[in-house]
């Protein structure tokens, strides 16, 4: 079937990562032909082990470098870009904030820099975050103040604006995705909470809690992650200069988190908390009303059936 991506050049920036494996596979299987742009590919991911490499053009360079960008761009006759590529993890960005910094920011500007200066470019799809609402993102709407205050957050707030800003000046129709706390098969980071929980239950180990429990977060399926994107892109002259939140409204606390993983999976979660996380989030939750009334997007995926596709795939990857 015909559709906005079929026979088209589109450029994945991170996309061997978590996001960008599932968004590139998802792209893949509309006949798009997939360019993929990225620092690392780690053995054993999503993208290795579903044979993407071998799908896709991998291009192992630095969203950082312009030159460099632009040439994948004009070479390639790149038609959309998504931008995922990111320094994304808050414990890093806190001992390392010029990276972040310059990774997010200054990366988000070069992809921006690349459509403006090449019309041919249809939609640009920037990766933000609901952190770049701050601390104050309790069923936060899209008119929310940007108002991250530690390098991660400022680093999302920041580069919200500066897409705005490209849009408003120069007509770049590029959009903004807010998700929610993004899991399943392919996440890496086993600090996170959900791989975390999966990791002390296959390898029947103690799961240290650092915060206090009680922090509450949305929780959203990386495939209706994917379908999000693409969704923005395909419905780019609707969505361009915009920011949409996506959520499934699952609003869980750490210690209710492992106990609805512990009762899906029928297997219990040994854990431990240490309340020694610092200047965190209580509560994070995302209004995804909008989303759903202009684009008709809501979540297919149910949490349960999220958790025992993820539990599945870790079993592969620690066993």
């Amino acid at each position: 079937m015909e559709n906005s991506f079929s026979g088209q050049n589109v450029l994945v920036t991170g996309g061997t990562g978590l996001v960008g494996g599932h968004v590139s596979e998802k792209l893949l299987s509309l006949g798009a032909n997939v360019f993929v742009l990225d620092i690392v590919l780690k053995p054993k991911s999503y993208f290795e082990a579903q044979n993407l490499k071998e799908k896709t053009t991998l291009l192992m360079q630095d969203v950082r470098d312009l030159e460099k960008l632009t040439e994948v761009v004009l070479k390639n006759n790149i038609s959309y870009i998504f931008h995922l590529a990111a320094q994304a993890l808050v414990p890093l960005a806190f001992l390392d904030p010029l990276l972040t910094l310059d990774t997010n920011i200054m990366g988000t500007i070069n992809v921006l820099e690349v459509a403006r200066r090449n019309p041919v470019i249809k939609g640009v799809v920037v990766a933000s975050s609901d952190k770049a609402y701050g601390k104050v993102c309790k069923d936060a709407v899209e008119t929310h103040a940007l108002a991250g205050d530690h390098p991660y957050d400022v680093s999302k707030s920041a580069a919200d604006l500066i897409c705005t800003a490209y849009f408003n000046t120069y007509g770049v129709p590029v959009t903004i995705s807010r998700f929610a706390n993004i899991f399943g098969p392919g996440d890496l980071n086993f600090d996170r909470i959900i791989p975390g929980i999966m990791e002390a239950v296959i390898l029947n180990k103690t799961l240290e809690i650092r915060s206090d429990g009680k922090f509450v977060r949305d929780y959203l399926y990386v495939k209706d992650v994917a379908d999000g994107y693409v969704l923005l892109a395909e419905k780019i002259s609707q969505t361009k200069g915009q920011a949409f939140n996506f959520s499934s409204g699952n609003n869980l606390n750490v210690l209710e988190l492992v106990e609805k993983v512990s009762e899906v999976l029928g297997q219990k979660c040994n854990y431990e908390v240490l309340n020694l996380q610092k200047n965190e989030i209580p509560f994070q939750s995302l209004n995804f009303e909008k989303v759903k009334k202009v684009l008709g997007w809501q979540a297919k995926y149910t949490m349960e059936e999220g958790i025992k596709e993820s539990f599945d795939w870790y079993k592969n990857y620690l066993k």
